[in-house]
């Protein structure tokens, strides 16, 4: 996890935004003095075609430590700095409270917070404290620090990119995946940078009016450029006048595009000419953006068990969402910070079909000290413009497991747990959109899985003493064992149909004819007590 930092609230700077210039001093690590007489200016190493790392980092801050003591940073500097290759440069920002004392491991910070230990033995790259070097604040403000590590990398472009807490081999990879490589003895020479204000997703259809940060990398100014756009089929071009120096960048407004194209549509931008003179360093030159728009109704079933996922279920934050080997999907929120939030997306169902609809899936969650995340399923019937809760659990509630985990939580088969969501409210709608919605509280993951919606009412869930199936997975036959004898037993499929029942005291079930996937068990004991579980059929 990351160290929260003192200026909370504020954004880090986003992928593909200019640099802030900085002149910034050391300090000398023998001594704990500025040294006044060497500054170090950030443009002057880019200007000279060098790609710079930036390590901001906190005293007391534990994760900094740990990639600290690494020696992935201190490798990167020695490996491809002045006394390397000469490739890069390096520089170690404390950006909270530090002084000499908490930099050498002797002494709590200015805060009185305790150091973390000594981090100037045996470091040859330039460390900038903030209290005590000039400028420094301003650079941790212009470089909107909200949390501790935070490791950017400035290209020679002066575009800068947050790369995080790696190797010091992916660091300097780094440097040729994401910096562009062009030619700076030309004259007429542009970069198209980031493409940007366009969205992941769209319900029914999609509008937008697309931004490209365009750059002038050339020896004369850029007064005029040629765009070639290329969307559905079709290519347009776009002519941009203004005035550019060298370095300095525009975000040019292209023209709104709509779409109501069920499925993935591409967005690609290409720089053409640079002052009426065909750019021949075309390195750079392209920005292309995918997007999906989930625009066709099904009449279908409506199922996810993420052993198969993809269109027309979707997610909007690939960042923190994914599916884990065991076909379940995650929401991060063990890395995500509060008020993060991700969804997944059922496709546009006709929900009229139905009589009495229901919602069912299975949840897991363990609480990472006392954060709250928070879980949701809402409901739109005018393609997203506003939703409506059906199911909101937080916290206690949405936990499957009592107590804290300090470690990120992977479920057994006995952690999940049921839900059951009444879509009564909705059943006279003809399009109607069910998202699950995750909120971080910066705590643990949250887990859903094996999502129905069927026709009938829930299934009640309570817990049966001393209940247990085993083996699960089976190709055969199921062991019932309970300390309450039990009545009878339901087997349904992910849409809610029942394939199998058994009654009496039952202690074995035979799902042998049963198609692999798949199911829930339903087992109720003598005096009432329902149970359902999880059961896979291999």
């Amino acid at each position: 996890m990351f160290c929260a930092a003192f200026v909370l609230g504020k954004a880090q700077l986003s992928d593909g935004s200019v640099a802030p210039n900085f002149t910034v001093y050391e300090i000398d690590k023998s001594n704990g003095s500025i040294i006044s007489s060497n500054p170090y200016t950030l443009y002057e190493y880019t200007d000279a075609g060098k790609t710079v790392y930036l390590d901001f980092f906190a005293t007391w801050c534990g994760p900094c430590w740990s990639y600290h003591t690494s020696g992935a940073f201190e490798s990167l500097y020695t490996q491809y700095g002045p006394n390397g290759t000469n490739e890069i440069m390096a520089f170690g920002i404390e950006g909270s409270y530090g002084n000499y004392a908490s930099l050498n491991g002797t002494g709590p910070d200015n805060s009185g917070s305790s150091t973390q230990g000594n981090w100037l033995n045996g470091v040859l790259y330039p460390i900038i404290p903030t209290t005590m070097s000039p400028n420094t604040a301003a650079v941790v403000n212009s470089y909107s620090i909200s949390y501790f590590p935070t490791v950017y990398m400035v290209c020679p472009n002066r575009i800068v990119y947050e790369v995080g807490q790696q190797s010091a081999a992916n660091l300097y990879s780094a440097k040729t995946q994401v910096c562009p490589q062009y030619d700076a003895s030309q004259d007429n020479n542009g970069l198209l940078v980031k493409l940007s204000n366009i969205d992941n997703t769209y319900l029914c259809e999609a509008t937008a009016t697309p931004k490209v940060l365009l750059e002038n990398v050339g020896n004369a100014n850029m007064t005029s450029a040629v765009l070639s756009i290329t969307f559905d089929g079709q290519t347009t071009t776009f002519n941009w006048t203004g005035n550019l120096a060298k370095y300095a960048t525009n975000e040019v407004t292209l023209p709104q595009f709509t779409t109501n194209g069920d499925g993935v549509h591409t967005y690609t931008v290409e720089l053409v000419s640079v002052n009426g003179v065909n750019d021949t360093d075309t390195s750079g030159n392209t920005q292309s953006f995918s997007f999906y728009v989930s625009a066709d109704v099904t009449d279908g079933d409506v199922s996810q068990d993420f052993s198969d996922f993809g269109a027309p279920w979707f997610v909007d934050n690939y960042n923190y969402m994914g599916i884990y080997s065991n076909g379940a999907m995650f929401f991060n929120a063990y890395s995500a910070s509060s008020g993060i939030t991700g969804s997944l997306y059922a496709p546009i169902m006709d929900i009229t079909r139905f009589t009495s609809p229901s919602l069912k899936f299975d949840v897991a969650h363990q609480r990472y000290q006392s954060a709250s995340e928070r879980l949701q399923v809402q409901a739109s019937t005018n393609c997203g413009t506003s939703w409506t809760n059906l199911y909101n659990k937080a916290g206690a509630n949405l936990a499957t497991v009592t107590g804290s985990s300090g470690s990120q939580f992977i479920p057994t088969a006995s952690q999940w747990r049921t839900e059951v969501v009444d879509l009564s409210s909705i059943v006279d709608k003809t399009n109607v959109i069910l998202r699950f919605r995750f909120t971080s509280g910066y705590g643990n993951l949250v887990w859903i899985d094996n999502i129905s919606v069927y026709e009938g009412v829930g299934i009640e869930e309570n817990e049966a003493e001393g209940l247990s199936i085993y083996p699960n997975p089976t190709s055969n036959v199921l062991h019932v064992s309970s300390g309450i004898p039990v009545q009878d037993v339901q087997i349904f499929n992910l849409q809610g149909q029942l394939v199998l029942t058994q009654s009496g005291d039952v202690q074995t079930v035979s799902v042998a004819d049963m198609a692999n996937g798949v199911y829930m068990m339903k087992v109720t004991t003598v005096d009432g007590t329902v149970t359902t579980q999880k059961i896979v059929k291999q």
